[in-house]
């Protein structure tokens, strides 16, 4: 385990809401989200869009078989045709968003390799720029890809659900309210994050 999953655990071991969370679940695995670089990553958030973890995982590996071993290639991404990629699952508005990625790249509208040196916000608001990508993409790609320590998708469904279940609150918290359920996380609210999904996961 890495210094940083260290520091991270050390704090969020001392929430009492979590400390149980983290005993069952065992250190941070980031890595087994991971792809191996962050065109790839991008894909697949792209592909887990409004999908299951299981679901998700599916469609990427048939879309990666079709890309064959050239895997990820910007130029490939917009030469696919409509059939092809709907066969391996992928919606509509998912094909346009692919293919607006890999032109964003081959016109150079978005820099991948400068991405890691941006602060949070200003990756975000790079991706954001790209067809289908929106700040649940984005910050899947900067937890994930990135490895960025502070981020926290409030508006996603799944650390909605599980915070309510942590906290025992009454009803499903709104993106809003979810927002400031983060803080006493900070600075390592991605960790506190994978731990949230992964409690969903397992029950």
């Amino acid at each position: 385990m890495d210094d940083l999953s260290k520091k991270a655990l050390a704090k969020l071991r001392k929430d009492p809401r979590l400390k149980p969370v983290i005993q069952k679940v065992g250190p941070p695995r980031f890595h087994e989200y991971s792809r191996e670089n962050l065109l790839a990553n991008l894909l697949a958030a792209i592909v887990s869009q409004q999908l299951s973890g299981k679901v998700a995982s599916v469609i990427f590996a048939r879309f990666q078989a079709l890309e064959g071993s050239r895997f990820p290639d910007p130029r490939r991404l917009v030469r696919h045709t409509d059939a092809e990629l709907k066969a391996v699952g992928l919606s509509r508005a998912k094909m346009a968003s692919i293919r607006d990625l890999g032109d964003a790249i081959l016109s150079k509208r978005l820099n991948l390799a400068t991405l890691p040196s941006l602060p949070d916000e200003e990756v975000e608001a790079a991706l954001v720029k790209v067809k289908g990508i929106g700040p649940w993409t984005a910050h899947m790609a900067l937890i994930f890809a990135l490895r960025r320590p502070d981020v926290w998708p409030a508006a996603d469904l799944g650390v909605r659900k599980a915070l309510q279940l942590v906290l025992g609150l009454p009803a499903l918290p709104s993106a809003k309210e979810a927002e400031a359920m983060g803080d006493p996380w900070r600075p390592y609210r991605s960790f506190a994050c994978w731990y949230l999904w992964q409690m969903l996961d397992q029950r």
